[in-house]
């Protein structure tokens, strides 16, 4: 394949219990360091250069070393620090291509008028970021570039539980489903839910677009609206679950049905084509499970 999904980040409140979460019940593993990118500014109250530290921060701003991305073997997730003006949960995804210039080049020709930039330098997956027709960020890597870094230099390894798919709510799905095919080179999987919603792959994880509606205000919006994961017993899961919550309860899914929406939240996740349990992490970003092998 030119492209296999690679990386998912979302931001959260609080690193240490949704890593928990995460490797508790998916089995995750850390593979990168607190990685940091140091530069100078000037101090006018000492009149000299000071270092700023940016990069993997904890809820106070300072640099914690013990952070990084862990991963399913496959998929890096990238727990990042919500700060000040940027929402909580789920934020992009990543692919990793055989050529970033090759994916440069069809989108100046056939999409010119979506954003592109350089990525941040301590970044350790991505070198540019992008948007796709629905407005979802993307981080496009390239193995060799020396950029990329650590655990994503590996070829990872192959375990019970791991992240199945990715969904997109879109205005225009068979749009943004050409995007996808065009630019990253995803087969469409055959076939249209009841609800409208199509599937492409790169071969292991699917990207599931899903028609914006207007029965909520979380359903018309486009972009990211979920991940997805595949695990050997769903009853196993549940009981690790509920065991999570007992032990650590600040590492417990947030519950759905809460509040006015929490029920039409529920109906929403529980429509996805792949899906068939509905939870969320411990910020709130929702997710499905599905059993398999």
């Amino acid at each position: 394949m030119f492209a296999r999904i690679r990386h998912v980040a979302v931001y959260t409140e609080n690193y240490q219990r949704t890593c928990r979460f995460y490797q508790s019940i998916f089995g995750m593993k850390k593979i990168t360091t607190g990685m940091t990118d140091e530069k100078g500014d000037y101090d006018p109250n000492r009149g000299h250069m000071k270092k700023i530290t940016t990069g993997m921060t904890d809820e106070k701003g300072d640099y914690d070393p013990n952070r990084g991305h862990i991963s399913d073997g496959v998929i890096g997730l990238a727990l990042l620090q919500r700060h000040a003006g940027i929402r909580s949960g789920l934020d992009h995804f990543g692919f990793e291509v055989e050529s970033t210039e090759t994916v440069l080049e069809r989108l100046r020709k056939s999409y010119p008028e979506l954003r592109v930039a350089t990525s941040l330098e301590h970044v350790p997956f991505s070198v540019l970021r992008i948007q796709d027709p629905a407005g979802t960020h993307i981080d496009v890597s390239q193995q060799g570039v020396a950029k990329v870094r650590e655990g994503y230099l590996e070829e990872g390894w192959e375990q019970p539980r791991h992240l199945h798919h990715v969904a997109i709510r879109s205005g225009r799905p068979s749009l943004l489903a050409e995007f996808y095919q065009h630019v990253f080179e995803l087969r469409p999987l055959e076939g249209v839910s009841d609800n409208g919603q199509l599937r492409l792959s790169d071969g292991r994880v699917s990207v599931v677009i899903i028609p914006t509606e207007n029965n909520s205000y979380r359903a018309m919006t486009e972009g990211l609206d979920h991940i997805g994961f595949k695990v050997e017993d769903l009853k196993k899961a549940g009981r690790e679950l509920d065991d999570l919550g007992k032990s650590h309860p600040d590492s417990a899914p947030k519950k759905i049905d809460l509040g006015r929406f929490g029920h039409v939240t529920r109906r929403e996740i529980e429509s996805c084509v792949l899906g068939q349990v509905a939870l969320c992490d411990p910020d709130g970003v929702l997710m499905d499970l599905m059993e398999g092998k």
